[in-house]
């Protein structure tokens, strides 16, 4: 398939009376990849915003004109955005992929803000002949980085094991390699914060996915400094966990972690909201 899915790739936002999630799409994608995950989080009374994050959901070379950290400040925006229509408490961040990596760093950045995290199929490392092409690009002149050599296509396209999603997924078909080198430094610092980001933490991971090795989930395990830690594996799940075969069992378990571990904002603890 050439061209992304019917998929609605709109932005969410779901006002609630419970503690606020902020859920994040993966790279190349739109909030199609966690709109699962925002209507069962919503049904359980939480605060759902599922934000575009910056360059996604238009074309590949719009993506390759921003930079990690271009993502990082949309996510930032978002999370302001919810935590000020919530109550000004802390919020929840749950990410896939790319948007796993924000939502860690953003833990880092905000550790008096975040009460929980759920971090899926997060690419803290990414595979070494994705690493191999990105860092040969990014030495070849410029004037030969445009074009065809500006961008990779999907192996098999999207990387899930239901073939309905696969057909109407939103997101691109093929990846801008500037856009890998970013993912790549983006993935670099996210390691080194990995030690000091204490929210409770529950990281999932498909074990039949194709983009990241499962090996990057076991390590993010155990590294993060968080004393609570649960870990999801999903047997028959590709990369896109939130919209595979399996996604109603990863909406359970992230509506049950969250219930127990997301903390309720300013608003719904004292019935009062911001002036």
């Amino acid at each position: 398939m050439c061209e992304p899915g019917s998929g609605d790739r709109s932005p969410i936002f779901i006002p609630g009376g419970g503690p606020a999630v902020l859920c994040l799409h993966g790279f190349t994608g739109t909030p199609y990849e966690v709109a699962p995950l925002v209507r069962s989080l919503s049904c359980a009374g939480f605060s759902v915003s599922a934000p575009m994050l910056a360059g996604h959901g238009e074309s590949a070379a719009i993506l390759a004109s921003t930079r990690w950290q271009d993502w990082l400040a949309s996510a930032e925006a978002a999370f302001n955005r919810l935590r000020a229509a919530s109550g000004n408490g802390p919020v929840a961040l749950v990410g896939f992929s790319m948007g796993g990596l924000l939502a860690l760093r953003l833990a880092r950045l905000r550790p008096q803000s975040v009460s929980a995290i759920v971090v899926m199929s997060a690419p803290l490392r990414l595979r070494d002949w994705q690493v191999a092409l990105a860092r040969a690009w990014a030495r070849l002149p410029v004037f030969l980085r445009r074009g065809r050599l500006a961008t990779t296509r999907k192996r098999g396209g999207s990387d899930v094991t239901d073939a309905r999603v696969r057909a109407e997924n939103s997101a691109l078909a093929e990846m801008p390699l500037a856009g890998i080198v970013e993912l790549i430094e983006l993935a670099e610092v996210v390691r080194r914060d990995l030690t000091f980001i204490r929210p409770p933490a529950l990281v999932v991971h498909g074990e039949r996915d194709r983009t990241v090795r499962q090996h990057a989930s076991f390590e993010l395990a155990g590294s993060i400094a968080s004393d609570v830690v649960e870990r999801l594996w999903l047997p028959r799940s590709g990369h896109l966990v939130a919209v595979d075969v399996e996604h109603a069992q990863l909406c359970e378990a992230v509506v049950r972690f969250l219930t127990r571990h997301a903390k309720p904002s300013t608003q719904t603890r004292t019935g009062k909201g911001v002036s």
